[in-house]
């Protein structure tokens, strides 16, 4: 039983959705677990039971908060299997002391002891290449290159007496030659069954075309062979492109029917996302939703990133995202991990060969994407971190957009453990720095305030960096790097806007701010929603404790607040509510004028049609109607009943202002509340974000 130190912290339900009823005996199941600062503090640990009786439980510790506390942990549990269709829930406890299994790490002797192998092979132009996991493994062991995080070649991701995992680098060969640009990263995990030995073996083979200074890229096109055991997985004429990759697992014996469901109210609870509404994707819908991925294929991630308009992708988190972190269910665990497995398809994969990491703007302060053509002619400093020139073709269907780009990775690595999820958060956090003008970022500094960003541009890169940096393990070399970065970005903020004088609308206003047209040419109003997307993503930030951010949130917070209380149902004079959602609002007369100094002007200068009109009357109502859109009082403008519409944006920052320490912040929250024609968030609950106080 356990011990009398022992605390309930949160449950998970193991299910086995096998299509027979299992004969397994025992079995071992690895979830990925965040953890609310405090629950298990830095002298504690974490173990497993079933009916109050504890269970081998391994504890692979990757991330900590600011006083040591436990943050993110790889749990592997030891059960006896779930008959089909069956679940069993586990709980996790808190103790002061260790449990000792007493059966010896899991070791790459133990693993080389069987007759295990896993090998990739890819037939280009008629010559096949093969890696081979065991080769690589074996080298390993020969040079004592593993474990270690700093080298390129191989690492160690689990170590324990349940399960060890390596992550080991594996060169295509034919002969005495390679393959110029792919390379096979093996992800092994071994686990030991309840008799000692080494029981089955989980192989994720990861296929990348993403080198970025050792050759040109080039689209590659090939066959593929993937063979683990007793399994395998074959693609024909598959055609990679350049900066992508994509993955498959496979076991060595028969497949792993067992699917951990962690607790996503306590994920809400954690902070690592924010708190959604109490809705549910529908069984119906569920039922509909992709399960897997194909390599290349975008599935659900928007093809051309770019494109105007309400996209599945765009908010907190996106739509496959969202419906997991409402719902914990399965077929939306499997979709969430299909889409992020489709993003491998894009190009905004940079491994830096050297490091074996993705590339960082600290180790190539020079390079740029998106001034590639003018950092070629400029020569001098650039020249070192230059990107090499197309070889052929690096076209890409899939089209990757830094001011549209989703959460990647993120919730994906933080409920499965997978390595694979964890890079592809990296990656992402690693390209939005890599684009930019590196004048405009300050080179190696990251600044995302320039006039190179749009707000929702700086919005989605300030979450996507402070995801990396809330969840990369604290051994990793990439953690320091991701924390540096952002908090230089929130402090400039900080120091542009809170500390500095002249910004009374407590909005963004530079130049990636005022661009937009209104009732005057160009450069003279804001895009309110992109406003909302930047607040919302400074109050996530504040919640994952990143330095600064709750103060900066608090000077945001007034703008959002101020829409929805500056003038009360039936006031003359004031900002009213009904269109805080609107498309754009005018900030200044002209591009030389300077910014208005209240709402009350903001108001007049957008709706001067609406001066004079009663807040939420009858008669506003009927001049904000359209032929396409009739309101009537209690209504919001811009799409009111769309899970995406305009009131869908402003209610991801008001429900993080209401969380602020800014004055009206409830009350704000309640006149949105008030409001009728609210959005059906159940099969779509990117913008379902509520306050955690309410």
């Amino acid at each position: 039983m356990l011990d009398s130190s022992a605390r309930h912290i949160t449950d998970v339900s193991v299910q086995n959705y096998g299509s027979s009823a299992s004969s397994a005996g025992k079995v071992d199941v690895t979830f990925g677990q965040v953890f609310a600062d405090g629950d298990v503090g830095a002298q504690q640990h974490v173990v497993a039971a079933i009916d109050g009786k504890a269970i081998p439980t391994q504890v692979d510790r990757k991330a900590t908060w600011s006083d040591g506390a436990l943050r993110h942990a790889v749990v592997t549990v030891q059960l006896t299997a779930p008959d089909n269709g069956a679940a069993q829930t586990v709980s996790l406890y808190a103790v002061s002391n260790p449990v000792d299994l007493g059966l010896g790490t899991v070791s790459l002797s133990d693993l080389l002891g069987t007759n295990f192998d896993a090998t990739v092979k890819i037939t280009q132009g008629g010559t096949t290449y093969t890696a081979s996991a065991r080769d690589a493994l074996e080298n390993a062991v020969q040079t004592g290159k593993c474990p270690n995080w700093g080298d390129p070649a191989c690492k160690r991701w689990l170590s324990g007496d349940l399960a060890s995992e390596w992550v080991v680098a594996a060169p295509l060969k034919n002969g005495n030659s390679q393959t110029p640009r792919l390379r096979v990263f093996f992800n092994v995990r071994a686990y030991r069954g309840a008799d000692g030995a080494i029981a089955n073996v989980r192989v994720d083979s990861v296929i990348e075309n993403d080198q970025t200074y050792a050759v040109a890229p080039n689209n590659v096109t090939y066959d593929a062979n993937i063979a683990v055991g007793d399994n395998s997985y074959s693609i024909k004429s598959l055609t990679q492109y350049t900066q992508s990759r994509w993955h498959k697992v496979l076991w060595t014996h028969g497949t792993h029917p067992y699917y951990a469901g962690v607790s996503v109210s306590y994920l809400q609870a954690s902070k690592a996302v924010s708190k959604y509404a109490d809705v549910k994707p529908t069984d119906k819908f569920l039922s509909g939703v992709p399960q897997t991925s194909v390599p290349m294929d975008h599935l659900d991630q928007t093809p051309h990133m770019g494109d105007t308009g309400a996209q599945a992708g765009i908010g907190p988190l996106p739509r496959w995202t969202s419906s997991f972190v409402t719902s914990g269910k399965r077929q939306a665990f499997n979709w969430m991990l299909a889409d992020d497995d489709a993003a491998g398809g894009y190009s905004f994969h940079y491994r830096d060969d050297k490091t074996g990491r993705p590339v960082t703007i600290v180790d190539h302060p020079y390079i740029t994407i998106a001034d590639l053509n003018w950092a070629r002619q400029a020569g001098g400093a650039f020249a070192a971190d230059l990107l090499p020139s197309c070889e052929k073709d690096c076209s890409n269907p899939n089209q990757f957009d830094i001011a549209h780009h989703p959460s990647i990775g993120y919730v994906s690595y933080l409920v499965s453990g997978d390595f694979y999820y964890l890079e592809e958060m990296q990656f992402t956090a690693s390209y939005v720095e890599l684009w930019a003008n590196p004048d405009y970022r300050k080179t190696d500094k990251g600044r995302l305030l320039n006039a190179f960003q749009q707000v929702r541009s700086q919005a989605w890169n300030l979450r996507s960096i402070s995801d990396a940096a809330f969840a990369t393990p604290d051994k990793d070399p990439m953690k320091s790097y991701f924390v540096n970065q952002i908090d230089y970005i929130i402090q400039d903020y900080l120091n542009s806007y809170v500390n500095a004088s002249g910004h009374p609308l407590h909005t963004l206003d530079a130049y990636g701010a005022v661009h937009y047209p209104a009732n005057q040419p160009s450069n003279i109003s804001i895009a309110p929603w992109q406003e909302d997307f930047f607040t919302w993503a400074v109050g996530h930030a504040a919640e994952q404790q990143v330095p600064g951010a709750k103060k900066l949130l608090n000077w945001l917070a007034p703008f959002q607040i101020g829409l929805m209380t500056s003038a009360k149902d039936g006031a003359q004079s004031g900002f009213c509510w009904q269109v805080a959602s609107g498309y754009t609002f005018q900030l200044r007369d002209d591009n030389n004028s300077p910014i208005y100094t209240s709402l009350d002007e903001v108001y007049a200068k957008t709706y001067p049609r609406l001066n004079g009109l009663a807040c939420n009357s009858q008669a506003m109502a009927n001049e904000l109607s359209t032929t396409d859109d009739q309101l009537s009082p209690d209504q919001m403008v811009g799409y009111a009943i769309s899970p995406t519409g305009f009131p869908a944006n402003l209610q991801i920052a008001l429900a993080v202002a209401a969380d602020s320490d800014a004055n009206n912040g409830k009350q704000a929250w309640q006149v949105f509340e008030g409001r009728v024609d609210k959005p059906d968030y159940s099969n779509y609950a990117n913008f379902a974000v509520v306050p955690r106080t309410q």
